[in-house]
């Protein structure tokens, strides 16, 4: 892992972390099977029904390697509320206080949920919320004090 690379491995490894953990599946190619929980990164796909979308965003930088980057679930279970709520938990329970790991070379110092909250119904009534969770990780850079 570079300094280049900080979020696309953070956020790679979030969703390889999510996926070994069966809360849904990941694949890279962009195959995403009717039936399952779908991750990936980017804008919400119209399908499957299942669908946990993933984006970074920075949230705090300092003259040191400390950095903390936000990573943004948006999260889709069909239309019963009971099946979204549960896919929430599921993400929380691998995500939130987990401490010292790996997310593809990036070392997190730990993780937490920092917010939740419902976003509505899409276009074919299907319940959706967003979670942000926070990464405290180490980041290296030139302009920066190791």
């Amino acid at each position: 892992m570079s300094a280049e690379t900080h979020d696309v491995d953070l956020l790679q490894g979030v969703a390889e972390l999510l996926a070994a953990a069966e809360v849904g599946v990941y694949d890279p190619s962009g195959a995403l099977p009717a039936g399952a929980t779908g991750i990936v990164l980017g804008r919400m796909p119209d399908g499957p029904d299942r669908a946990i979308a993933l984006n970074p965003y920075p949230v705090a930088d300092d003259d040191s390697t400390d950095s903390v980057t936000g990573v943004q679930a948006r999260m889709r279970a069909g239309t019963n509320v009971l099946d979204l709520v549960q896919l929430a938990n599921d993400v929380f329970s691998v995500l939130h206080n987990r401490d010292t790991w790996q997310a593809r070379g990036v070392r997190v110092e730990i993780s937490w949920r920092n917010s939740q909250a419902w976003i509505g119904q899409d276009t074919r009534g299907r319940m959706e919320l967003v979670a942000n969770y926070y990464f405290r990780t180490v980041r290296s850079g030139i302009r920066l004090n190791d």
